[in-house]
């Protein structure tokens, strides 16, 4: 009896191996993504469905919150040297008010770092600074969505800003491009 138990054992071990070894499909090898292909990536992460073309009263709020924008897409797109050169473009556009100081020296912080974590670091800022800039103004059309991933930041989260309710990450790129929500709409 044992010795038929052992047989029908080892005949099932042997069939579930040959099974197996039939449906194995030829594997794909997927490149993870580092910052380097990610630079040179030709898909555009932040690219979504719908955008909320927003109008300010004041056309210098508008070029502000657009390189905003353009900082937020290098983000999404893990693409430190993008980020650095809108960086650049945001800080050229600012004056040397006191609304207006910390705002500047934070793309500046952004402008002169190549590592895209602290980037991402500053960025926490630069959202901050803008939406205090940008909620002081009047938006003549469309809306402003300050959205909010709670993973960022070793689980103590992180906002930002965007012109599209679909999610497009800044802090996790790719690794999470989706993770968020819109905490609220700015009119």
């Amino acid at each position: 009896m044992k010795k038929i138990v052992l047989n029908i054992t080892v005949l099932a071990i042997i069939l579930s191996i040959i099974s197996c070894g039939k449906d194995k499909k030829e594997e794909t090898k997927i490149i993870p993504e580092t910052e380097e292909t990610a630079a040179t990536s030709k898909v555009d992460l932040n690219e979504t469905d719908t955008r909320s073309n927003v109008v300010f009263t004041d056309e210098h709020i508008d070029k502000i919150y657009s390189q905003y924008l353009m900082i937020k897409k290098g983000l999404v797109n893990s693409n430190p040297k993008l980020v650095q050169q809108e960086a650049k473009k945001l800080n050229t556009l600012l004056d040397d008010s006191e609304e207006k100081k910390q705002l500047k020296a934070t793309t500046e912080l952004i402008s002169l770092t190549k590592e895209i974590k602290k980037q991402r670091d500053f960025f926490v800022t630069l959202t901050a600074e803008t939406e205090k800039l940008i909620s002081k103004a009047d938006i003549t059309s469309g809306e402003v969505y300050k959205q909010f991933c709670p993973m960022a930041f070793e689980g103590n989260g992180g906002y930002w800003l965007s012109d599209s309710k679909e999610v497009r990450n800044p802090y996790y790129g790719n690794k999470m491009l989706k993770c968020g929500s819109v905490n609220q709409t700015i009119q």
